[in-house]
Protein backbone atom coordinates (compact mmCIF):
# COMPACT_ATOMS: atom_id res chain seq x y z
CA UNK A 1 0.00 0.00 0.00
CA UNK A 2 1.71 3.44 -0.59
CA UNK A 3 2.19 5.89 2.06
CA UNK A 4 -0.87 8.13 2.80
CA UNK A 5 0.17 12.49 1.86
CA UNK A 6 -1.30 14.24 4.81
CA UNK A 7 -1.91 17.93 6.09
CA UNK A 8 -1.09 18.83 9.16
CA UNK A 9 -3.72 21.75 10.55
CA UNK A 10 -2.31 22.56 14.07
CA UNK A 11 -1.36 25.72 15.90
CA UNK A 12 1.36 25.11 18.30
CA UNK A 13 4.99 25.05 16.15
CA UNK A 14 6.84 22.98 18.32
CA UNK A 15 3.88 20.05 17.77
CA UNK A 16 3.87 20.71 14.61
CA UNK A 17 7.54 19.91 14.04
CA UNK A 18 7.30 16.41 15.84
CA UNK A 19 4.09 15.65 13.86
CA UNK A 20 6.35 16.43 10.86
CA UNK A 21 9.36 14.54 12.17
CA UNK A 22 6.87 11.48 12.89
CA UNK A 23 5.31 11.26 9.00
CA UNK A 24 8.92 11.60 7.83
CA UNK A 25 10.00 8.64 9.86
CA UNK A 26 6.80 6.52 9.23
CA UNK A 27 7.27 7.06 5.77
CA UNK A 28 4.30 9.52 4.77
CA UNK A 29 4.77 12.65 3.11
CA UNK A 30 2.89 15.76 4.22
CA UNK A 31 0.79 17.41 2.20
CA UNK A 32 1.74 21.07 4.15
CA UNK A 33 1.35 21.92 8.16
CA UNK A 34 -1.02 25.16 8.54
CA UNK A 35 -2.53 26.59 11.87
CA UNK A 36 -6.14 27.83 11.05
CA UNK A 37 -9.09 26.20 9.46
CA UNK A 38 -9.16 28.55 6.95
CA UNK A 39 -5.64 28.66 6.03
CA UNK A 40 -6.30 24.49 5.32
CA UNK A 41 -9.27 25.03 3.11
CA UNK A 42 -7.35 27.69 0.80
CA UNK A 43 -4.41 24.80 1.00
CA UNK A 44 -6.72 22.49 0.16
CA UNK A 45 -7.83 24.54 -2.89
CA UNK A 46 -4.07 23.33 -4.88
CA UNK A 47 -2.69 20.99 -2.83
CA UNK A 48 -3.75 17.31 -2.76
CA UNK A 49 -3.92 15.71 0.67
CA UNK A 50 -5.00 11.66 1.50
CA UNK A 51 -5.65 12.43 5.49
CA UNK A 52 -5.91 15.48 7.77
CA UNK A 53 -4.54 15.65 11.10
CA UNK A 54 -6.65 18.15 13.17
CA UNK A 55 -6.06 19.77 16.01
CA UNK A 56 -9.85 20.97 16.96
CA UNK A 57 -8.60 24.43 18.71
CA UNK A 58 -7.50 26.78 16.26
CA UNK A 59 -6.01 30.30 15.01
CA UNK A 60 -8.37 32.07 12.94
CA UNK A 61 -12.44 32.03 13.07
CA UNK A 62 -13.45 28.44 12.24
CA UNK A 63 -12.26 25.19 14.89
CA UNK A 64 -11.18 22.19 13.64
CA UNK A 65 -14.05 20.79 13.90
CA UNK A 66 -16.35 22.92 11.43
CA UNK A 67 -13.17 23.14 9.33
CA UNK A 68 -13.12 19.16 9.28
CA UNK A 69 -17.18 18.99 8.44
CA UNK A 70 -16.41 21.55 5.09
CA UNK A 71 -13.17 19.61 4.19
CA UNK A 72 -14.91 16.21 4.35
CA UNK A 73 -18.05 17.66 2.39
CA UNK A 74 -16.17 18.84 -0.25
CA UNK A 75 -13.05 16.91 -0.68
CA UNK A 76 -13.99 13.54 1.12
CA UNK A 77 -10.84 13.60 2.81
CA UNK A 78 -10.72 11.87 6.37
CA UNK A 79 -9.70 13.49 9.54
CA UNK A 80 -8.24 12.19 12.36
CA UNK A 81 -8.42 14.55 15.10
CA UNK A 82 -5.68 15.55 17.73
CA UNK A 83 -6.12 17.57 20.82
CA UNK A 84 -5.66 18.43 23.83
CA UNK A 85 -9.00 18.74 24.97
CA UNK A 86 -10.62 15.23 25.93
CA UNK A 87 -13.37 16.23 27.85
CA UNK A 88 -16.49 14.59 26.51
CA UNK A 89 -18.76 17.36 24.76
CA UNK A 90 -16.10 18.03 22.95
CA UNK A 91 -15.27 13.77 21.86
CA UNK A 92 -19.13 13.79 20.96
CA UNK A 93 -18.53 17.03 18.59
CA UNK A 94 -15.95 15.61 17.44
CA UNK A 95 -17.17 12.27 16.81
CA UNK A 96 -20.57 12.78 15.41
CA UNK A 97 -19.02 14.59 12.38
CA UNK A 98 -17.28 11.76 10.34
CA UNK A 99 -14.36 11.53 12.10
CA UNK A 100 -12.09 9.00 11.13
CA UNK A 101 -10.23 8.86 14.76
CA UNK A 102 -9.69 11.20 17.98
CA UNK A 103 -6.07 11.28 19.88
CA UNK A 104 -5.50 12.96 23.09
CA UNK A 105 -2.21 14.99 23.63
CA UNK A 106 0.76 14.00 23.59
CA UNK A 107 0.54 11.54 20.28
CA UNK A 108 2.92 8.73 20.49
CA UNK A 109 4.49 7.63 17.29
CA UNK A 110 3.35 4.16 16.99
CA UNK A 111 -0.38 5.02 18.17
CA UNK A 112 -0.41 7.67 15.23
CA UNK A 113 0.78 5.15 12.09
CA UNK A 114 -2.48 3.27 13.69
CA UNK A 115 -4.28 5.65 13.44
CA UNK A 116 -3.52 6.78 10.02
CA UNK A 117 -3.70 3.19 8.79
CA UNK A 118 -6.79 2.55 10.22
CA UNK A 119 -8.21 5.65 8.57
CA UNK A 120 -7.15 5.03 5.12
CA UNK A 121 -8.35 1.72 5.36
CA UNK A 122 -11.57 2.71 6.57
CA UNK A 123 -11.87 5.65 4.03
CA UNK A 124 -11.31 2.99 1.23
CA UNK A 125 -13.92 0.54 2.54
CA UNK A 126 -16.48 3.18 3.06
CA UNK A 127 -16.15 4.32 -0.61
CA UNK A 128 -16.39 0.86 -2.60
Amino acid sequence: MSKAKILIVEDDSMLCTVFEMFLDELGYTHSGTVASGEVALAHLEKNKADLILMDIHLEGEIDGVDTAKIIYEKYNIPVIYISGDSDVSTVKRAVLNNTYGFMTKPVYKNSLELNIEFAVIKHQLMNK
